[in-house]
């Protein structure tokens, strides 16, 4: 058999306010996020004939099968296409790759991706800091999280092995959490741009979470929405208004569950091994990369994953992060809208980071714009540097 090669774009997205929305189920944020999406896209929800990741919450069958409910129950037709990938937090983003392939393949023609949070829950979706943080202490290690390890402390023992290894200093985390925060007070849609600017000085008087990681090196409890539209470069040109974005590049890599199995706590070869197969795919560089997104539930993702992403050898992100070269402006700006510490890290927050990329190859990120911008790259990761993902996205 013989398939359809065609070339697939992402052609619309959209992005709730990120906050709380506990006055809202879960599903009214989800359609929300797929109407803006496609009306960003110029493109009818009765289109909509594939889905990666979840659908609009529901009882019973639904959570097993995702797919079905968007079918004749709520789009008055069958899905030609379902599935989902398995990268923690960052799915909503890694699904770009199924949704391209779905797309490019001719298994569907127009295909959704979105992520929501909403309503009163418990857990990792609560709005209450202690209920999510409750949640993600089971997301620790499987020889770990008996013995009361959390995410955070996950993190932080890679951050002080960083710090032993190389150097590094509690002020170069905070330079990233700082420009950070900048990015967040230029986006209208972010969850803590209303509060400000903040200084290393703050991030350093911030409470102590798990050693060396700060309150301010933490990422966001927060609800909201988003979603993009992936669909043919020929249908997109049909109403699209903006210009579109096509995925270069992708690659993953996928190396540990127990950290003692791993040769180092301070370098990583997974997110080096996505990187490759990505850049290789895209025929570029890594010097002709104009921003990057990388997953950042603590400020140490970020230096862990331009690393490990093969953007700087092992301890130079420190150094580069300490003299301003993450900010906007800067020499590689990275997590321009904020980033899960700033903008949001609500459901698969990893989305947000890739639609962030998507607007400013559109040029639509305002004053966040990255004058110029080209090409893309996103980071994320799913555990604790488990798995990882490398996206190359470019301008059509």
């Amino acid at each position: 058999m013989t398939r359809k090669q065609r070339d697939a774009v992402i052609a619309g997205v959209y992005q709730t306010k990120q906050g709380d929305w506990s006055h809202a189920t879960q599903d009214q944020v989800w359609w929300d996020s797929v109407r803006g999406a496609c009306e960003d896209a110029g493109i009818e929800l009765d289109e909509i004939d594939g889905l990666i990741g979840p659908a609009p919450d529901g009882a019973g069958i639904r959570v097993q099968l995702p797919g079905a409910p968007l079918g004749y129950d709520l789009l008055g037709k069958p899905l030609r296409f379902q599935a989902s990938s398995s990268i923690g937090a960052s799915a909503g983003a890694s699904n770009i790759n199924l949704a391209h392939y779905a797309v490019s393949t001719g298994l569907a023609d127009v295909v959704v991706v979105a992520t929501a949070s909403g309503g009163v829950n418990e857990g990792y979706n609560s709005t209450d800091r202690d209920s999510a943080i409750a949640a993600m202490a089971k997301l620790s290690g499987p020889y770990e999280y008996v013995y009361g390890g959390t995410r955070v402390s996950d993190y932080a023992t890679l951050a002080m092995r960083y710090f032993y290894e190389f150097g590094a200093t509690s002020e170069q985390l905070a330079e990233v959490a700082v420009a950070q925060r900048h990015g967040a007070t230029l986006h209208p849609l972010s969850f803590n741009g209303h509060r400000g600017e903040i200084t290393v000085d703050d991030v350093m008087s911030s409470r102590m979470i798990a050693d060396p990681l700060r309150l301010l090196d933490c990422c966001s409890i927060n609800q909201g929405g988003g979603a993009y539209i992936v669909t043919t470069a020929e249908r997109a040109k049909q109403s699209a208004t903006k210009p579109a974005v096509a995925l270069l590049g992708y690659g993953e890599g996928h190396s540990h569950i127990d950290p003692n199995a791993v040769p180092s706590l301070a370098t990583f070869e997974a997110p080096r091994i996505a990187a490759d197969t990505a850049f290789d795919q895209a025929g570029i560089t890594r010097d002709d990369i104009d921003l990057t997104a990388i997953g950042d539930h603590f400020t140490i993702n970020v230096l862990l994953g331009l690393e490990g992403s093969g953007f700087f050898k092992p301890g130079e992100a420190a150094r580069f992060a300490g003299e301003g070269g993450l900010k906007i402006g800067g020499t590689l700006p990275t997590n321009t809208a904020g980033g899960f510490l700033s903008f949001s890290h609500a459901a698969s927050c990893g989305l947000f980071s890739l639609i962030e990329v998507v607007d400013q190859l559109r040029g639509d990120a305002g004053d966040r714009q990255v004058a110029g911008a080209r090409y893309g790259f996103v980071n994320g990761v799913g555990g604790a540097m488990q798995n990882n993902f490398a996206a190359i996205l470019g301008k059509v």
